[in-house]
C-alpha cells in the first residue's frame, strides 16, 4: 500500500473539487416546485439544532438587457423550512421597489406556494395574486409585501420574484448570510456586459467561491423593422456558499451587517462602443461638487420660511451658545420630529404641518441660524444603522443617508444638533448618529471629516453616604449626576415609562432596597445637558453575626457582557464614557472590618469603534 503526503496546494485542490462536487448536487437537488420527503420530514437543523428556520436554498440571477438602453433583469429564488413557532413569520416577505422621476424598478412576476405533510403525503398550498400588496413608502421608494398561506412549523416554502430596473448602475449587495437563521446553500449568479466596468469585494468571515468565464452575447436592435445583432463579450460570474451560520447581533456592535459576509457591487466606470471611456470612480471632492450644484439639496436648508421673519426676537440673546440653544429650541417648539430620517426634503411642508423629517427640522434650523448671524451649515453622514462608512470605500451619494447640523461661534466653537434629538441639548445627538466619519458641507469649499462619537465628556458621577446600624440596616443618601449623552439617554428612557412612580417601583426590585424619598432635576428640559437624582433607600445587609455590604452600594454594572467563550465580531463602544462611584460609609460601635475590597486602581480607555 502506498501513502501519499498531500501538500498544502493538494488538499486545497482537493477541497475544492469536493465543494464544487457539492454545488453541482445542491443545483441538481433544488428545483422550484420539487421538494423533497427529506426536507419535509427534517425536525432541527443539524448545524444549528437553536435555529427556528434554516435557509434550504436561494438563487439570485442578474442580466443585462437592452430595451432601448440597459436594464437590469432580476430574479431571485428561495426555500426556507420552518422549525419553530418563531420562524413563521418568515413567510410574510417584502420587497422593496426604487422610483426616481419616471424611471421605476418593477416587479414583473411572483410566485410562491407552502408545502405540508398531511397524512404521508406533500399538499402545496399556492400564493392567490390577488393576496400581493403594493405601498408607496415615499416618493422614491414603494414596496410589494406578499404573505404565503398555511405556513406552520414543519412547513417547507419558497418563492420566486422577477424585477427589472432601470438603475444598471446600482446592484444591490448579496448577502449570503442572515442574522437570524443560517443558510444551507446561497448562490449568486450575474452577467456583466464588457460596456460595465465593477469593483466587486467580496467581505465576512465565512467561505465564498467565485466561478468565473467569458460569455458570448449579443443586442439585438430593431429599427423600423430592420433588425441589427451588436456582438460583445461579458463576464459570467458565480458566487457560492454553503452551510453559512446565523450572524447573530453581539453586545457592542453598532451595526452587525457591516460583517455578514456578501459581495458588493461599485461601477467604476463604462466604455461604451464609439465612446471615451467615463469613469464612476468619484473622490468625496466630486460628491461635494454635485451636492453644491443640486437645486434640491441646497434649498432644503438655505430657503427662507415664515421662522426666519421671527428670528429678530433673539436678537438681545447676546451669549452666542445661549442664542443657538434659544433658536434649536425654537425651531422644534413649531415642527415635532416625525420619527423619520432624509437626506433632503422640503422644509415648508413640515412647517405647515407641524411635523417633519430631520432635515427638513435641520433646514429650517440652519436658515434660522445663518439669518441670525451664526453660521451654520449641514454635516453629511451614514448612520450607523445603515452600515459603516469605511475610509476605503469608493466615494458614492446613495453611501449618505442624512445630514445634521453645525452652528459655529465667532471663536471657531463649533455646535451639533439634529432634529431627532427631541430631548437633547448641544452636541447631544441619538446614539444612531454618533458616527465616527461625518462631512461638512459648504457651499463653496470642500468638506473635511469629523469625528462625532467623541462630542462631549460623558459621565455618572455617583455619591453615597451610607451609614449601618447595628442591627443590620443600610440607610443611603445617593446623589447621581447624568452628563451630556448620557443623561441624554437617561431623560430618553424616563420618557418611556408611564411615570416616576413605576422607575422608582423598578429601581426597588432590581437593586433590592427600599425608596423612602426620591427627587430629580433637569429630567424635562429638553436642552439640559444633566440630570440629577437623589434618593434616600434602606436595605437589610446582615446575616447572622456578619453584615455584608458591596461598597458600591447600587453597582452600575452586574455582570459581565463578554462571556463568550468565541467572539468573531470586534468591540465597538456607543461612546467615551466615564462611570464614578464615591462611597462614604460608616459602620455600627462594636463591629469590626473582617475583609475590605484589595486596594487597586483600574483604569481604562475604551475608543469609540473597532478596538
Amino acid at each position: 500500500m502506498k501513502i501519499y503526503n498531500l501538500s498544502k496546494p493538494y488538499l486545497v485542490l482537493f477541497f475544492l473539487i469536493v465543494f464544487y462536487q457539492n454545488v453541482a448536487d445542491c443545483q441538481e437537488k433544488y428545483k422550484f416546485g420539487e421538494v423533497s420527503m427529506e426536507e419535509m420530514e427534517m425536525k432541527t437543523y443539524p448545524n444549528d439544532s437553536s435555529a427556528n428556520a434554516v435557509v434550504l436554498y436561494e438563487d439570485g440571477y442578474t442580466n443585462f438587457d437592452y430595451e432601448d438602453g440597459f436594464i437590469l433583469s432580476k430574479e431571485l429564488k428561495e426555500r426556507i423550512k420552518i422549525l419553530k413557532q418563531e420562524g413563521v413569520d418568515l413567510a410574510t416577505v417584502t420587497t422593496t421597489c426604487r422610483v426616481e422621476g419616471s424611471d421605476k424598478e418593477r416587479i414583473l412576476d411572483i410566485e410562491a406556494c407552502a408545502y405540508n405533510l398531511e397524512h404521508g403525503k406533500i399538499v402545496t398550498s399556492k400564493l392567490d395574486k390577488k393576496f400581493i400588496f403594493e405601498e408607496k413608502l415615499s416618493d422614491n421608494v414603494y414596496q410589494v409585501k406578499f404573505a404565503i398561506p398555511n405556513v406552520k412549523v414543519g412547513t417547507v416554502f419558497e418563492y420566486k420574484i422577477k424585477k427589472s430596473s432601470p438603475f444598471y448602475y446600482s446592484i444591490p449587495d448579496w448577502y449570503f448570510q442572515r442574522t437570524t437563521i443560517p443558510v444551507k446553500y446561497s448562490r449568486f449568479h450575474i452577467i456583466i456586459p464588457e460596456y460595465f466596468i465593477y469593483h466587486i469585494n467580496i467581505k465576512g468571515y465565512e467561505q465564498v467561491i467565485k466561478e468565473e468565464k467569458q460569455d458570448n452575447e449579443n443586442i439585438h436592435l430593431n429599427h423600423q423593422g430592420d433588425y441589427t445583432r451588436i456582438p460583445y463579450t461579458a463576464r459570467d460570474l458565480t458566487y457560492t456558499g454553503e452551510n453559512i451560520p446565523a450572524m447573530r447581533d453581539d453586545d457592542h456592535v453598532w451595526n452587525v451587517r457591516d460583517y455578514m459576509t456578501c459581495v458588493t457591487f461599485e461601477l467604476a466606470g463604462t466604455n461604451f462602443p464609439g465612446e471615451p471611456t467615463k469613469s464612476y470612480s468619484f473622490t468625496w471632492e466630486d460628491i461635494d461638487k454635485t451636492l453644491q450644484s443640486s437645486t434640491n439639496f441646497v434649498r432644503s436648508f438655505t430657503r427662507k420660511t415664515s421662522i426666519n421673519d421671527d428670528i429678530n426676537q433673539f436678537d438681545n440673546i447676546t451669549d452666542e451658545k445661549s442664542k443657538i440653544e434659544a433658536i434649536y429650541n425654537f425651531v422644534k417648539g413649531k415642527v415635532r420630529w416625525n420619527g423619520e430620517y432624509a437626506f433632503y426634503d422640503n422644509a415648508k411642508d413640515a412647517l405647515k404641518n407641524g411635523v417633519g423629517n430631520n432635515v427638513q427640522i435641520n433646514g429650517l434650523l440652519i436658515s434660522a441660524l445663518n439669518d441670525a448671524g451664526i453660521k451654520s451649515y449641514p454635516v453629511l453622514l451614514r448612520s450607523r444603522s445603515q452600515g459603516r462608512l469605511l475610509p476605503v470605500a469608493i466615494p458614492s451619494l446613495d453611501q449618505l443617508t442624512t445630514y445634521i447640523v453645525a452652528a459655529q461661534t465667532k471663536v471657531g466653537t463649533v455646535y451639533y444638533l439634529d432634529g431627532s434629538a427631541t430631548r437633547g441639548g448641544l452636541n447631544m445627538l441619538p446614539t444612531d448618529l454618533l458616527v465616527d466619519r461625518a462631512r461638512t458641507f459648504n457651499l463653496k469649499e470642500n468638506g473635511t471629516w469629523v469625528d462625532l462619537t467623541k462630542l462631549t465628556k460623558n459621565m455618572v458621577a455617583i455619591n453615597n453616604n451610607a451609614e449601618v446600624t447595628s442591627d443590620g440596616k443600610l440607610e443611603c443618601k445617593i446623589a447621581v449626576l447624568h452628563k451630556n449623552q448620557l443623561a441624554y439617554e437617561f431623560k430618553n428612557a424616563l420618557a418611556d415609562l408611564k411615570d416616576s412612580t413605576e422607575y422608582i417601583e423598578k429601581f426597588q426590585t432590581d437593586n433590592n432596597v427600599e425608596v423612602i424619598n426620591y427627587s430629580i432635576k433637569g429630567h424635562k428640559d429638553n436642552l439640559s445637558n444633566a440630570v440629577k437624582e437623589a434618593m434616600l433607600i434602606k436595605k437589610d445587609v446582615s446575616s447572622g453575626n456578619f453584615i455584608y455590604i458591596n461598597p458600591m452600594i447600587i453597582p452600575h454594572i452586574t455582570k459581565n457582557p463578554f462571556i463568550q467563550s468565541e467572539r468573531k465580531l470586534p468591540i465597538e463602544f456607543e461612546y467615551p464614557s466615564t462611570f464614578q462611584i464615591t462611597t462614604n460609609l460608616k459602620i455600627p460601635d462594636g463591629y469590626t472590618v473582617e475583609e475590605l475590597p484589595k486596594s487597586g486602581k483600574i483604569h481604562t480607555t475604551p475608543k469609540c469603534g473597532w478596538i
